[in-house]
């Protein structure tokens, strides 16, 4: 018997309206786990170079993680895994709420959609039963109303829907597939690939049972994740009141070109006050503090909103609108977070595409003549709310932005490329690379899709943090193993002289991610706040082992990591990834837009990136050696890359 996985993979074809469901294979479910593991395996068995992002033959790939809908807290993820539009790189984005725990009990570890639709449609799947239905009435609609009338139409409020708006079926670069509730696939573009798939939504009822091993002593290991919560909790609980203005400040920097208190005096006045305007906020609009599955921590908001209505938002959400547009005003930045979701975009890569219009207008590279006859100015509500309406509609100088940013400057010229700060052709926003400088830098450098988010443990909070340190390696919570924590204590080389330090938290911190998207934990609860319940690789490979059965231990554990770290590298190099897509924005070379911190120096820099390449037994250009691959039991990608002339 099967515990844990559900055991099947469920495949369509939009193109011919087939649908096959497959028995899983234990061995992949043991080598890969599920999630960002299993997707990959299938990302390189069918999506080589001459398999265009927006060819039917670029599948969507949704992924659950091992322990996805069992009684493990937080155990609520999916990965979404595809080439991406805007980077052309392998590329995956993780979505929490209900949706993937309904999908595992549907019966389904993995849905596989390829092919292209000749008109709108959603998929139904109701257990063993998947239908393709007409979305024709359902194209052009926002998020929400799309899952009110499914919702109304399958006559059942507790089918779990997903779906893109109007900016994926427009195929804007930055478009989401949401859950109407906050959660989201983001970044990347993989609504954007479900647009031109004319795939509207999918919606899951599941009513079955995930079996699981060692019941009593997960109940075991369950209860004792709980009563670790507390510190969680309470940082959530404090987070929610005050949503972090100060900490926002310092994180965000509108186009990264100046410091927000050098470009608006005005500005410093408003994060001076904003702590009482927030709670002013907080208490006449919030409604209620809301949770994924199996979660108690409630880190997502509901708000109502002016005219009525209700939006939900996640704090980078905040973030990433009152701060590239240079407004600490909390009715923006919800109204902001409101039309990105109705629409289906991703609220951090379109700030930055807001921020970069209006640099570009601030510095005379766009006129009137290209924004459609409007003056683009900070902090104006009004120029950020109808740039997101063209963007997501493509309409005017939205039709160029939504091709992100890199893409957009090429088409621009004018020397608008000089406004780009991109890594693998993502917008940045989040100043990690000088932050955390050279570690950072170096997780921004090596994400593997331009995202340092996805990558960086706990360190970076305890940086800001310091007298913490003790206590944090004290208190039993410590990500890290022993011979790293000196690196918190004593030993972190915060110059970048010595590489040592920043490279081996790097790569840790890298496995750590890994092994939360191969789970379906959040990494919220397991990865990067600094009191986090599901702490140690150990604890995670008990859970595994009760959930499946499988003989694993920490060592098995990080192994599995390792594997797919170096096939996710493997899928990038065979897209046209090399050693110069691992850097920062130039930005960082030149200036830190936080000025107590270090402007990063590019030699010291290189010889991280070398280090870095040595810790993961890659060669000086990247690539995963013979030695690597064969250890990792990958020989498929060696011998894949000596056909290719990438391995001589």
């Amino acid at each position: 018997m099967l515990y844990g996985w559900s055991g099947a993979s469920l495949e369509v074809d939009l193109s011919t309206g087939s649908i096959e469901k497959s028995q899983g294979d234990r061995g992949l479910y043991e080598s890969y786990l599920g999630g960002k593991g299993t997707n990959a395996r299938t990302l390189w068995e069918r999506v080589g170079p001459e398999v265009d992002p927006f060819s039917p033959d670029n599948p969507l790939i949704i992924g659950a993680g091992v322990l996805t809908g069992t009684i493990v807290p937080s155990a609520n993820r999916a990965v979404v895994t595809f080439r991406s539009p805007q980077t052309g790189l392998h590329h995956y984005s993780g979505i929490g709420g209900f949706w993937p725990p309904e999908l595992k009990r549907a019966g389904y570890d993995t849905l596989i959609v390829s092919g292209r639709s000749p008109a709108p449609v959603y998929l139904w799947i109701d257990d063993d039963k998947t239908e393709i239905r007409d979305a024709s009435h359902l194209w052009g609609k926002g998020t929400h109303e799309t899952k009110r009338l499914i919702r109304e139409e399958l006559n059942s409020q507790d089918v779990q829907v997903i779906c893109i708006g109007p900016a994926g079926e427009n195929s804007v670069y930055g478009a989401s597939i949401e859950d109407g509730t906050g959660s989201s696939a983001s970044r990347g573009g993989p609504g954007a690939v479900m647009g031109d798939k004319r795939l509207k939504a999918i919606a899951v009822r599941g009513t079955k049972d995930i079996y699981v091993a060692k019941p009593s002593r997960l109940a075991e290991l369950c209860n004792s994740i709980l009563d670790r919560t507390g510190p969680l909790r309470d940082f959530y609980e404090a987070f929610s009141q005050e949503l972090n203005i100060y900490e926002m400040y310092i994180a965000y920097f509108g186009n990264l070109n100046e410091t927000i208190a050098e470009a608006n005096p005005d500005l410093q006045e408003a994060i001076a006050t904003s702590a009482e305007r927030c709670q002013a906020f907080i208490d006449t609009r919030r409604l209620r503090e809301m949770s994924c599955y199996n979660c108690g921590i409630r880190c997502k908001q509901a708000f109502r909103r002016p005219d009525g209505g209700v939006s939900f938002c996640k704090c980078q959400s905040w973030w990433a609108f009152m701060f590239n547009c240079k407004l600490i005003d909390y009715d923006f930045a919800l109204e902001s977070f409101f039309l990105c979701e109705q629409y289906g975009l991703d609220s951090v890569s379109v700030a930055r595409y807001v921020a970069f219009a209006i640099d570009l207008y601030q510095n005379g590279i766009l006129t009137r003549q290209d924004t459609d006859g409007m003056h683009l100015e900070w902090a104006n509500p009004e120029v950020a709310f109808s740039l997101i309406e063209k963007i997501a509609r493509r309409e005017g100088i939205g039709d160029v932005l939504a091709n992100g940013n890199y893409e957009a400057a090429r088409q621009i010229g004018k020397g608008a490329e000089e406004y780009v700060h991109h890594s693998k052709k993502t917008e940045q926003i989040i100043a990690a690379a000088t932050f955390f400088a050279p570690y950072g830098a170096l997780l921004l450098g090596i994400s593997d899709k331009g995202d340092a988010t996805r990558n960086m443990g706990n360190f970076g909070g305890l940086y800001w943090n310091t007298g913490r340190q003790q206590e944090y390696v004290d208190s039993g919570y410590s990500l890290y193993p022993e011979e790293y924590e000196k690196y918190l204590l004593t030993e972190f080389d915060y110059v970048g002289d010595n590489p040592e330090p920043s490279c081996q938290i790097a790569a840790y911190d890298e496995e750590s991610y890994c092994i939360t998207d191969v789970t379906g934990l959040c990494n919220f609860w397991s990865a990067f706040m600094p009191d986090q319940p599901i702490h140690t690789r150990s604890l995670k490979a008990d859970l595994i082992s009760c959930i499946t059965g499988m003989d694993i231990d920490e060592d098995g554990l990080t192994r599995i990591a390792r594997r797919v770290i170096n096939l996710v590298r493997a899928c990038n190099i065979r897209l046209g990834l090399t050693r110069n897509d691992d850097t920062v924005p130039k930005i960082f070379f030149k200036r830190t837009p936080f000025p107590p911190l270090q402007t990063l120096d590019p030699d010291k820099f290189g010889k991280h990136i070398d280090r870095f390449y040595e810790i993961r037994g890659w060669t000086g250009e990247g690539v995963p050696t013979r030695d690597t691959l064969a250890q990792l039991d990958l020989d498929f990608v060696s011998e894949s890359f000596e056909r290719s002339g990438i391995i001589r």
